[in-house]
């Protein structure tokens, strides 16, 4: 990536370092890899589908080049769009499912790698300086833009609204990026954080900006999650009900992760409920 710049280890005190590192390791944006050996079976493993076409790709985002992961109906035809965003890397197999998923549903998905610059070769610990200091908002709005232009470029994808889902920061970063496109259509949070901790050095976070939730939002959470108390789910779904934003959020007997079937925390029954409601209101708002 050209504008990478490495932070210089002199600018990080043993005593910050250590402090950064065990709050982000508290969030499961980076903890997810330890958990991420887990076998078990999706509800729908839609990457065996012969009627799904799927594959890895490449597109330009600003001056670089990332890669992504998209799907489609083999199908001839033009489908709707869904961009998906990963809560760590794409290629963590529930990840690339789910676009698949999205095409067995009659979409076209797309997952954008925005922790392109989480490189394999770093350690945990230059993995999680890198998230709180190279991987902005901004960036990852960059990125999410460049995926939603390239989806649009495409001849099987139809004009028009774009879909976005995400999970756990993912789908925090989906909320964000809803309330400042007007590009999209309908926003899928699965246990999108709503405020993230001091350590992963967000600005703003979706809890902060009710006022520019305009798109139509389906939440799907879990009720055992520490990183999202029910009470902040619950004011942040009357704030943006008061404003006049059409709103459903899902609870689940479930804890944080449950859609995610490469970890333990996956919970058949949940996530295939919240799945079907989701395809159902992107069906109603990408029409």
């Amino acid at each position: 990536m050209s504008d990478f710049r490495e932070i210089p280890r002199a600018e990080i005190t043993r005593r910050d370092f250590l402090h950064t590192t065990a709050a982000l390791t508290a969030f499961c944006l980076l903890d997810c890899e330890a958990t991420a050996q887990q076998a078990n079976a999706p509800f729908s493993n839609a990457l065996a589908d012969p009627e799904v076409i799927h594959e890895a790709i490449t597109f330009k985002s600003g001056a670089d080049m990332i890669d992504g992961y998209l799907a489609r109906p083999k199908a001839k035809g033009k489908y709707p769009p869904v961009l998906v965003v990963a809560g760590n890397k794409i290629s963590e197999e529930y990840i690339r499912n789910t676009t698949a998923l999205l095409a067995q549903a009659g979409f076209v998905g797309l997952a954008p790698n925005i922790f392109a610059l989480q490189l394999d070769t770093m350690s945990a610990e230059e993995k999680r300086q890198v998230f709180a200091h190279q991987i902005t908002d901004e960036r990852i709005f960059r990125d999410l833009q460049a995926g939603m232009d390239y989806l649009q470029a495409q001849p099987f994808v139809k004009r028009g609204k774009v879909g976005i889902t995400g999970f756990c920061f993912g789908g925090r970063c989906a909320l964000m990026f809803a309330a400042r496109s007007k590009k999209i259509g309908a926003v899928v949070p699965f246990y999108g954080n709503l405020k993230t901790p001091a350590a992963a050095n967000r600005a703003v976070d979706p809890i902060d900006l009710v006022k520019q939730m305009k798109t139509p939002i389906q939440g799907h959470y879990a009720l055992n999650d520490a990183e999202i108390p029910l009470a902040q789910l619950r004011q942040f779904e009357q704030a943006v009900r008061a404003q006049g934003t059409a709103v459903e959020m899902f609870t689940y007997e479930a804890a944080h992760g449950f859609f995610a079937y490469t970890r333990a925390s996956y919970q058949e029954a949940a996530a295939r409920l919240a799945w079907e409601r989701a395809c159902q209101f992107w069906r109603e708002h990408l029409r």
